[in-house]
């Protein structure tokens, strides 16, 4: 990935420029944040504008503070990317002070500290999003549905409802799965919009499929087994629900899909997509789903240089010893 300053973490390679990168990740994204706003409304609405606006300018004034921005730099558009990904997995009832936190968390401790756009080592939005939930847990349960877009339902942006689990989704129809018509996050529920955004980026070539395909046969796979551990019990039904309404989709790909914190090589992304998909049905018994679908992409993220460096001498290696048999 080019930028004017090479500051890009070293397992990035592409030709794309930064800037282009972005800008299909913000169109893949449009599908979402329209069934967002079509679902929840005015306050769907001011919770995306906001969470982008805030990433925005917490990004400006940490690189100005910093003296790393000049005249000649383009503007930075993974901030709207990652402020926009926050908001997308928050719920519809979440106040703009509990929003504000995870993007400065996000853009400050997980970014800036790290050099800015494409340097950072883990994906600044999932580590927001998930700061929040390990913080602050109480202020991520505001699950209403199908209120009218009074002045009163948009008060929850500034104070609270009463907190409302996110509900279980026994019985829902394959329709409502498809179109996300059910309580859920903002833009992680209508499976077409996500899909959309997919095909997409695959066919602008901004997203490397090695690890979001990896991860949803890993979790297709492996989930049956896993409830046989866990519960006893398992139905294909419940599988199904799983993994359209959790928010995996979701994160496979935007999250598994980035190109600045997820492994390069096809080994290592099927590897890291592997590892991603069985600690989350590890950790999904003990664990809110929230975390157990985003602490294992941390986790991938943190071992996504070393997974490409042992990838690239393993290459090597198998290349020279074809050389010595051919010899």
């Amino acid at each position: 990935m080019r930028t004017d300053k090479k500051q890009l973490a070293p397992f990035i390679h592409t030709e794309k420029s930064a800037p282009y990168i972005y800008m299909t990740f913000l169109a893949a994204l449009v599908p979402c944040v329209v069934c967002g706003v079509f679902y929840y409304g005015l306050r769907a609405l001011i919770l995306i504008l906001f969470c982008m606006a805030t990433f925005v300018l917490s990004d400006n004034l940490c690189m100005r503070l910093t003296h790393r921005r000049t005249g000649e730099d383009y503007f930075d558009l993974s901030s709207l990317v990652e402020g926009l990904l926050i908001a997308l997995m928050l719920p519809p009832d979440t106040t703009l002070l509990t929003a504000l936190t995870a993007v400065l968390f996000a853009s400050i401790i997980t970014k800036q500290v790290f050099g800015g756009a494409g340097s950072n080592i883990i994906n600044p939005a999932c580590a927001g999003r998930l700061f929040i939930e390990l913080v602050w847990p109480s202020r991520t349960m505001g699950f209403s549905f199908g209120e009218e877009n009074s002045r009163f339902s948009l008060m929850s942006l500034v104070v609270q409802k009463d907190p409302a689990p996110l509900p279980g989704y026994t019985g829902i129809s394959f329709l409502e799965l498809l179109s996300g018509n059910y309580s859920g996050f903002i833009g992680t529920a209508c499976f077409v919009c996500i899909m959309t955004g997919a095909l997409f980026l695959t066919l602008k070539g901004t997203m490397r499929l090695y690890s979001p395909v990896s991860y949803i046969v890993t979790l297709t796979v492996l989930y049956p087994v896993s409830q046989l551990i866990s519960t006893g019990s398992f139905s294909f039904e419940g599988q199904i629900i799983y993994l359209l309404s959790s928010g995996a989709m979701f994160v496979a790909v935007f999250f598994l899909g980035d190109l600045t914190t997820m492994p390069s090589r096809f080994a290592s992304g099927v590897f890291a997509g592997v590892v991603c998909g069985v600690l989350t049905l590890v950790t999904k018994p003990f664990l809110s789903p929230v975390v157990s679908l985003l602490a294992p992409v941390l986790a991938v993220n943190f071992l996504s240089f070393v997974l490409d460096f042992f990838s690239k001498t393993l290459s090597r290696r198998k290349v020279r010893s074809r050389e010595v048999d051919v010899s």
